[in-house]
């Protein structure tokens, strides 16, 4: 491997499941395909492999014919996902190789530290080699290349996995000829559990135990492994293992534990020859976790030799934080050889109060030994026992389910050589010297392996989609992973889409995620039982909001408290884990956590309570609207936050029977939503609003939001649709009597009309809304309509009529506080001025518009003031400005979806393209144009666009094209009346004087296809 600069920024772990971890962050390499790959170039250490080494690795035998083109596919997409590490995959030819040093590879950084453990055993320095051994170790992770599979891979993964367990075999024999035979007959048992016919772990286990005075065992485990390798293999032991029996039977001397020799061999301890070990056991399905153990492991290493290691480990319940302390616990067992303790606080046991001192102290003495007569009985003289027997000795110590930092402070030791790992449901944030380590839940790919190793791989795999939903159902969350993936393997009947089908029900997915012995829900009643009264209250509460997140305004108003009180209450929550935050002053509920507090709010808070919060909050909602609307960009950031759950908020109200609430929030944010681009949300929050206005029986309230549910159709370009909600609310304004309700209609039926080309149409329907305006008609209803009729105008060519309306309409409206009106009248002068061909007063109205939809967050306006006045740039010659500006314009509208404003902007980078002789890029702005406008049915705009591939293809010799595009062009400029339907014709006359035609066929096309 060579050094390349991006080497020390970049790591790569083969040694467990492979990881690739750029400047401190880990990368997803996609999985499959590109993981195999990377894995075959680490494991070439930086040597070259062809195409044909890769195609073996991904496919063997049976390689598809693209095989060449999918492996260069694939490591295009490999680089891709490097990012600034990309350049390390480097490529010679036809050949591939990794240009990183080996030392950023973990498998070569173990193989090193092995061979040296080797060389320095051979030279006599035992302390050297137990010291490179345990760095070699340290490094692993799981199974190597865990995940991955097939024959190149499976090969290397067995061959490292070898050298790990040649590894371990060479640390216990050192460790042995150390003294250390006590210590070791733990780690020795797992291992010969884990394999068992491995003859060299039984051997050094049967001495271990032999060394420490305990013959029966040894003899008795000779005769167990013995009896093992007859029945399994038919074979008898291996002469080391035999001769060992002989030795032992005979009592050799050369067998004792041999003298210390070693600098740093320690005193044994006054409670004798126990070196306790109560740790629980580890457990084989153990999954992911890689960041937060590394961070456990390392937490000595950081810390200076007077002060004692803490860690604490905080997290949900479920979320697998005493599994984590365990097994980091069993991984440091080397380092503390004089003792691994573990003890259960009971701060969050079901049925338990937490332990108390006195209490935890009484089960550590004794664990390490201390006869019960010699424990002191108050707790101030336990807890000076307590340290005084640890000074000096290097111990672990778990301290599980700690209630609070206070219940813990005494049970710490008092000098280095020891460290206490604690898990808590609560941040532990006042405990002195702790370094913090918080489980979230497991991403998705972790909990799917835990998932696949509990269930079963063979139950799993062959539906990808429905285990996805599965672990997603289950929040990702340990503890409901494995409820979920026990049920499923120990229901042979049921299938994961079953499984699936009875967790989708958020009613039930609680009851389901529970087992005799386990369930979520209990674990989350613990947790709620802890809090105090005002904490359950607002936890109950919170669990009534149906949105995503929530601030302190929110649950001030669920629970009709102030402000500042509640914020407290909040951050409470958010330290024992039924909370979580993901922006500052923004809180959310895990989704399992969230079902739990809304069943207890069913069954602690009688219905009037529930739909009395539920009416606060959406008054709340409404208020804070209402306040935005007013103020120069308070509606952008509160739509920014609120968005989502201003819908569920309306559904939420309606759902509970409260439906002026429902239709009040959805007429009031409805326009605001529309406004700044939420037109998803927009349609969705005005159906819930028409659908409480239909069922309570307001007439008034149900044309109001038919019209504006029109206007959010008609942003999307469904224009069918919105007529038809308009002509409805038409219906019922003028059933009414309400003649500014009948205006505003209509005017939108105007607006339907202008999108559709219908002008002459338009012109007459917002003639006939400005007649039915009476002298009372507020400002703005007069200058919306004024404004329309402007718009229809320009559409003609009626340009200084059209620019009288537009100013007329802006006069009304400026100062008026109503800044989207003001910044859509500014919009449509700059728009007609730009036409006329007034550039200068084009161009100042266009950039204040362009300011103030920015300020207020209106994004559809300022996309449309980015094209007019990228237009209007164009017109003046400065062409890299404008193509700026057009880019930005198309950037908004493909980001909002609004294909109205696309097409329209498209057309004018067509026209600045063509305009720079940049003819190609011109053309296919045109045409994709014309496909977005067959797509909506504005066929009046596709004029422009036909006009525009008609000049391209003079200007690249095709006149017949160009005669066929004009036609195109033509047939439209006459439906519509179209201001450039003369000047079409003359370019058409042109050609035809040139004896131009289309092959014979001189009708007139109809059809929306590009010319081409």
């Amino acid at each position: 491997m060579g050094d390349n600069a991006q080497a020390g920024a970049a790591e790569f772990r083969l040694l467990g499941p492979l990881e690739a971890v750029i400047e401190g962050e880990r990368r997803h390499l996609g999985g499959g395909r590109q993981d195999k790959l990377l894995a075959a170039l680490l494991l070439a250490g930086g040597g070259v492999l062809t195409t044909s080494n890769l195609i073996d690795v991904l496919w063997e035998d049976a390689p598809p014919d693209t095989a060449r083109r999918q492996i260069h596919n694939a490591i295009a997409a490999l680089r891709k996902r490097l990012g600034p590490a990309r350049s390390l995959i480097v490529t010679d030819g036809a050949h591939y190789r990794v240009d990183i040093a080996k030392n950023s590879v973990d498998a070569h950084r173990f193989v090193h530290a092995h061979a040296e453990a080797r060389k320095a055993s051979s030279q006599g320095g035992r302390t050297a080699a137990i010291a490179h051994l345990r760095t070699a170790l340290s490094l692993w992770r799981g199974p190597a290349l865990a995940g991955l599979d097939g024959r190149f891979i499976d090969a290397a993964a067995a061959r490292l996995n070898e050298q790990r367990l040649e590894a371990r075999e060479m640390l216990v024999d050192l460790r042995l000829e150390n003294g250390e035979a006590d210590s070791l007959i733990s780690e020795l048992t797992e291992l010969t559990t884990a394999y068992p016919l491995r003859e060299r772990f039984s051997y050094q286990l049967i001495l271990a135990l032999y060394r420490c005075r305990r013959q029966p065992e040894a003899l008795a485990r000779y005769e167990r492994t013995r009896a093992r390798l007859a029945d399994e293999l038919g074979v008898d032991p291996g002469t080391e293992l035999r001769d060992l029996h002989q030795r032992m039977l005979r009592g050799d001397p050369e067998l004792e534990p041999p003298a210390s020799s070693t600098a740093d061999r320690r005193p044994t301890p006054q409670f004798g020859a126990i070196r306790p070990c109560v740790l629980p056991h580890d457990i084989a399905d153990f999954t992911g976790r890689s960041a937060e153990i590394d961070r456990l492991l390392a937490a000595g290493d950081s810390t200076d030799d007077t002060a004692l290691v803490i860690t604490a480990v905080d997290g949900m319940a479920g979320v697998g934080k005493t599994t984590v302390a365990v097994r980091v616990a069993h991984h440091l067992a080397d380092r503390y050889p004089d003792g691994q303790l573990f003890v259960d606080l009971h701060g969050y046991t079901p049925g338990e109060h937490p332990l108390e001192t006195g209490a935890a102290l009484d089960l550590l003495l004794r664990s390490i030994g201390l006869p019960p007569e010699q424990v002191p009985h108050d707790v101030e003289s336990k807890v000076a026992r307590w340290r005084s027997e640890l000074a000096g000795r290097r111990m672990i110590i778990v301290l599980d389910n700690a209630a609070n930092a206070a219940q813990v402070r005494a049970l710490l030791p008092g000098s280095p050589g020891a460290q206490a790992i604690i898990t808590s449901r609560r941040r532990l944030s006042t405990l002195e010297g702790s370094t913090p380590v918080p489980l979230e839940p497991m991403p998705e790919h972790e909990a799917i392996e835990l998932f696949r190793r509990i269930a079963g791989p063979d139950r799993v795999d062959h539906e990808q989609d429905q285990l996805r939903a599965v672990v997603a159902h289950c929040g990702r969350l340990p503890l409901a992973i494995r409820i979920a993936a026990s049920r499923l393997r120990h229901r042979p009947m049921w299938t994961i889409e079953y499984l699936s089908g009875r967790l989708a029900n958020e009613r039930r997915r609680l009851a389901e995620l529970s087992t005799v012995d386990q369930s979520v829900r209990a674990a989350f009643t613990v947790s709620y039982r802890h809090l105090s009264d005002h904490q359950r209250r607002l936890y109950r509460l919170l669990g009534l909001h149906p949105g995503s997140d929530f601030d302190s305004g929110a649950a001030a108003t669920l629970l009709n408290a102030p402000s500042e009180d509640v914020e407290a209450l909040l951050e409470e929550l958010l330290d024992v884990h039924l909370l979580t935050q993901h922006k500052p002053g923004r809180y959310h509920f895990h989704d399992l956590v969230r079902q739990h507090a809304q069943e207890v709010a069913e069954e602690e808070e009688s219905l009037d309570e529930r739909h009395s919060a539920i009416r606060r909050l959406t008054t709340h909602h409404v208020e804070l609207a209402t306040s935005a609307e007013k103020v120069l960009g308070q509606a952008k950031s509160l739509l920014a936050a609120e968005h989502r759950n201003l819908v569920a908020i309306a559904g939420c109200a309606r759902t509970a029977g409260l439906l002026d609430q429902a239709r009040l929030l959805s007429s009031t944010v409805g326009p605001l939503l529309l406004r700044n681009g939420y037109l998803d949300d927009a349609l969705d929050i005005y159906a819930q609003g028409l659908d409480a206005a239909r069922e309570g029986g307001h007439r008034d309230a149900e044309a109001t939001l038919r019209r504006n549910l029109g206007v959010a159709l008609l942003g999307i370009g469904r224009y069918d649709e919105a007529e038809h909600g308009l002509r409805k609310a038409l219906a019922i304004a003028r059933e009414l009597g309400d003649s500014e309700g009948e205006a505003g209609t209509l005017r939108h039926i105007g607006t339907v009309y202008i999108r559709l080309g219908r002008y002459n149409d338009a012109i007459a329907t917002l003639r006939t809304a400005l007649d039915a305006l009476d002298e009372s008609a507020a400002p703005f209803d007069r200058a919306s309509v004024l404004a329309n009729l402007g718009v229809a105008l320009t559409k003609t060519g009626r340009y200084d009529e059209a620019a009288e309306f537009h100013l007329r309409a802006l006069g009304m409206i400026s100062g008026q506080d109503n800044h989207y009106a003001e910044a859509m009248g500014l919009l449509n002068v700059g728009w007609t001025y730009t036409l006329i061909g007034d550039l200068a007063v084009a161009r100042s109205h266009l950039l204040d518009a362009l300011a103030l939809t920015r300020r207020i967050g209106a994004k559809e306006a300022e996309a449309r003031s980015l094209y007019i006045l990228a237009d209007c740039l164009r017109r003046n010659g400065e062409t890299s400005e404008a193509l700026d500006r057009g880019r930005e314009a198309l950037v908004i509208a493909r980001t909002i979806r609004d294909r109205d404003v696309e097409s329209q902007a498209l057309n004018v980078l067509g026209e600045i393209h063509e305009g720079a002789s940049d003819l190609e890029s011109a053309a296919e702005c045109f045409r994709h144009a014309l496909r977005l406008i067959k797509e909506s049915g504005q066929t009046y705009k596709a004029a422009q666009s036909y006009q525009g591939l008609a000049r391209i293809s003079v200007k690249q010799g095709d006149p017949a094209e160009a005669l066929s595009c004009w036609q195109r062009a033509l047939v439209i400029a006459i439906d519509t009346n179209l201001p450039e339907r003369a000047e079409i014709e003359e370019h058409l006359a042109a050609l035809r004087a040139d004896g131009v035609t289309t092959g014979g066929d001189r009708t007139i096309p109809t059809t929306m296809d590009p010319c081409r």
